[in-house]
């Protein structure tokens, strides 16, 4: 996943919302959960044939929003008949695995059992240590934590990733894991500088599975998913999930189907699946200090000098000058979780995201991530003012395309952006306008996105 910078340009703007808004209601009002959906609707995909997803929001003491949108298995699946999306499926969260794995090992440290200091020698063989990882220097375990260790990504090699995709019901160790990463060579020398790699994660859980005695999947049930009673996310699962779920497609030059597949592809790093709801309850404790305590919270979140802008098993990141930090997951689909840390009328104590799509690559820091927080960000003290309906048509256009709407007092900003984020076209609305007339015959085939000032961003497509 690349890292977003905070300088990140605007790209589709937020659906903003004039209304009233109900404090302590266990569920929005119907205009923001309306165009909660709208912005999940709009967010699908248009590289694959049936895109899904499921996204939840939870704004602490005041409401929560899940909705889905399209397909969950798109029929392609072996044994599993196409399937539209509901907001309760199970999938595969990817890193979000990461969360999981770095708050055991903070628990540990917590429990006097290891340090993150500690050089990761302590804890594993030296023939892996020195034959296979190979390092220029030593490593501890807040490298692996931060990804500051210079130890190659696993999924970076082309030869395991290959063995991967021919015979996903194919199993996987931990020394596997290792041992992809690493023959690669080093990234660089440890605490030189950052670099991902899910290799540090295997790693981890080598070292929960050398501290504990027991499994790595075992120790995070019964610090994590037992305590706090999660009991639709499983980790370490079957090849196949058993109850309803996301799917899993990949284009790499032909779409592929990894819906299926044995999760020790995925041990430590990617083998946990779960839902909206259950990831956030599990964020909710997180940040709440009810599974590690305050000061190992801290470390967590603590962000060093070589690390970019990762704590540990957290990212953090900026869109729109508002802070959000969590984890991102791709294994053949694309999951977020995060907290959102704003003030306002609509989110007094910030929120909660969680989504999943079935694709990979959907781009939802553009779609999702950026429309949610200036929807929520914007909306305080608006009782007097009237949300905008806005209607396109036709859509999709050819020539022209007219877009009416409820006249305002004020003057309005009118603006179309590409997918890539550009803002190709600006018209100031007068006010007592009702329509308008865009000419779209000079734009090239494709999706655009039109927002106007005060209403809910629209796609429109030039066919």
């Amino acid at each position: 996943m690349k890292k977003i910078k905070s300088t990140l340009r605007a790209t589709v703007v937020s659906c903003l919302l004039a209304i009233p808004f109900l404090v302590q209601s266990q569920t929005p009002p119907a205009t923001i959960a309306n165009s909660l959906q709208t912005i999940l609707d709009n967010s699908l995909p248009n590289t694959f044939s049936k895109p899904g997803a499921v996204m939840r929001i939870t704004v602490p003491g005041e409401w929560t929003w899940s909705g889905a949108s399209g397909y969950a298995i798109a029929g392609i699946t072996s044994g599993q008949p196409e399937s539209s999306a509901t907001e309760d499926m199970q999938f595969r969260v990817g890193s979000i695995t990461k969360m999981m794995v770095a708050t055991c090992i903070m628990k540990l440290e917590q429990d006097g059992l290891l340090s993150i200091d500690d050089l990761i020698d302590n804890y594993l063989r030296p023939t892996l240590i020195n034959d296979t990882i190979n390092s220029s220097g030593s490593i501890t375990i807040r490298q692996l934590l931060n990804h500051t260790s210079g130890i190659a990504n696993s999924a970076d090699n082309a030869t395991c990733q290959t063995d991967v995709l021919s015979n996903p019901l194919g199993s996987h160790t931990l020394e596997d894991a290792v041992y992809c990463g690493a023959s690669q060579g080093e990234f660089f020398a440890p605490g030189l500088m950052w670099g991902y790699s899910n290799t540090n994660y295997t790693l981890l859980a080598m070292i929960i599975e050398e501290v504990t005695g027991q499994s790595y999947a075992s120790f995070l049930q019964q610090t994590i998913l037992t305590p706090l009673n999660l009991t639709n996310t499983i980790v370490h699962p079957s090849d196949q999930i058993p109850n309803p779920h996301m799917g899993c497609y990949w284009n790499i030059g032909s779409w592929i189907d990894l819906t299926v597949i044995n999760s020790t592809t995925y041990t430590g790093w990617a083998d946990i699946v779960s839902t909206t709801e259950d990831l956030i309850k599990f964020y909710t404790e997180l940040l709440n200090e009810n599974i590690i305590n305050s000061a190992q919270l801290t470390r967590m979140k603590t962000i060093d000098a070589a690390s970019f802008d990762y704590g540990m098993g957290l990212d953090f990141y900026n869109l729109v000058s508002t802070d959000y930090y969590g984890h991102y997951g791709e294994v053949a689909n694309t999951s977020g979780l995060f907290f959102v840390d704003i003030n306002s009328g609509g989110a007094p104590n910030g929120y909660y995201i969680s989504y999943n799509y079935n694709v990979q690559g959907a781009n939802t820091p553009v779609t999702v991530d950026q429309p949610v927080i200036e929807l929520l960000s914007q909306l305080s003290n608006l009782e007097e003012l009237t949300a905008l309906n806005v209607r396109l048509y036709p859509n999709p256009a050819k020539e022209t395309c007219t877009i009416s709407m409820n006249m305002s007092t004020n003057d309005l900003s009118l603006a179309i952006y590409d997918l890539k984020g550009s803002k190709i076209y600006t018209k100031l609305v007068p006010p007592s306008t009702s329509k308008i007339q865009l000419d779209v015959s000079t734009l090239e085939k494709g999706i655009y996105f039109v927002h106007i000032e005060g209403a809910n961003t629209q796609r429109l497509i030039v066919d």
